[in-house]
């Protein structure tokens, strides 16, 4: 006896719900298609939004155990902004912090970057931070410890501008200073969820742009870091607050890690939203399926009928129904799924440079995607399973 002959001797109601299936080739496959487009949509936005959160939050690696400080701005009675942070204050932060490390960030806007081919780059911020290389890590060259000649970019900027490690940058800032630099090195990319944006971003050194600025207030902001293994990010920022915010606030402060947090918590909403928005086409695909199912029914009423009156029970009539809409789903769910993982290294590609950076969460997703393709079938089948096998046998020969 065949391997064939064996299965279906074994599993004879699968394989009479097979070739009833073939029976009607268009309505089968379109419900499997239904299947398909349900499994593709739950397992590709659920795998590549995770790929794309997993991507985003590395950017938080290098800001471990740190605390940004930005200040709180002012209109005054003449219509001036007032506000900033100065010297005097990077000061009293670090003896409010005491063991904690203040890193001050400058970001100028009055600036005019040009490649050595002389176009200019409109979108390029300039900042100055001295410990650069204890946030970001280099992709090519490498970040001096100190340095006077050499400027670091972002990724994005190096990307947009053709710009790699020893190429020569003129910058020129307020119209007044102009210098040419060379690139010591571009960072790793970081994603929009960097504290710096350091993607977009050329830094400077940071004495030179610190005796650029004429104004007393010339920090955007202030990285204060902490080693957790000897103190605590969350004490410092509250000596940060009462140091600076007893009368008036004039600092705010927020914690890396608590960012880190808000923006995982947002990302899993959105991408939860845009999976339920997914799920929409399998609540469609059951409507496709339990049409077919009751479609069959109809078509089949004499065959059930005389099922039924030569002792067919209402169980196995169930049970063929229900095995042809499981079929559909598992059917469905074998083609979605490695059809999920293809447009799924299509978008990792595209969105964090790596076609297999898919996360376990996001592999899940693809799973669940093909589990919810099977039971959205088998439930579509249960009310035309029903419905023709409580039918009477006399009334199905009529």
């Amino acid at each position: 006896m065949s391997w064939l002959r064996r299965v279906t001797a074994r599993f004879p109601t699968v394989v009479l719900a097979r070739r009833n299936l073939s029976r009607a080739t268009a309505r089968t496959t379109l419900a499997v298609v239904a299947i398909v487009i349900g499994v593709v949509a739950i397992g590709t936005i659920g795998a590549g939004g995770e790929a794309f959160k997993q991507d985003q939050m590395e950017a938080y690696e290098g800001f471990g155990g740190t605390a940004t400080v930005s200040p709180v701005y002012y209109m005054n009675d003449d219509g001036d902004i007032t506000g900033g942070i100065s010297d005097q204050d990077v000061s009293r932060m670090r003896q409010a912090t005491s063991g904690a490390a203040v890193h001050p960030v400058i970001q100028r806007w009055d600036t005019v970057v040009r490649t050595s081919s002389g176009e200019t780059s409109p979108s390029a911020q300039v900042k100055g931070l001295a410990a650069l290389g204890t946030f970001y890590d280099a992709q090519s060259g490498s970040i001096p410890d100190s340095w006077r000649q050499q400027v670091v970019v972002g990724s994005r900027f190096a990307d947009n501008n053709d710009v790699e490690t020893g190429d020569q940058l003129t910058v020129t800032i307020n119209g007044s200073f102009e210098r040419t630099f060379r690139v010591a090195a571009v960072l790793e990319p970081q994603g929009f969820a960097d504290q710096l944006q350091a993607d977009r971003s050329v830094f400077l050194p940071f004495d030179r742009l610190s005796q650029l600025e004429d104004s007393d207030s010339k920090y955007g902001s202030v990285i204060v870091r902490v080693d957790p293994q000897t103190g605590s990010i969350s004490e410092a920022a509250e000596s940060l607050e009462t140091e600076f915010n007893t009368r008036r606030r004039t600092i705010s402060v927020s914690e890396v890690q608590e960012q880190r947090e808000r923006f995982s918590q947002t990302f899993e909403l959105i991408n939860q939203f845009l999976i339920g928005v997914g799920s929409i086409s399998l609540l469609v695909a059951a409507v496709t399926i339990a049409n077919t199912m009751l479609m069959t029914a109809i078509e089949r009423e004499r065959e059930i009928g005389v099922m039924r009156a030569v002792g067919y029970p209402k169980r196995a009539v169930v049970s063929l129904l229900l095995a042809e809409a499981t079929i559909l789903g598992l059917v469905g769910a074998a083609i979605g799924v490695p059809l999920a993982l293809g447009i799924g290294m299509v978008l990792n590609q595209f969105l964090v440079g790596d076609p297999l950076a898919f996360t376990a969460a996001g592999l899940r997703y693809v799973a669940l995607g093909a589990l919810f393709g099977v039971l959205t079938s088998l439930f579509a089948g249960v009310y035309p399973a029903w419905k023709s096998a409580n039918k009477r046998p006399v009334e199905a020969l009529e």
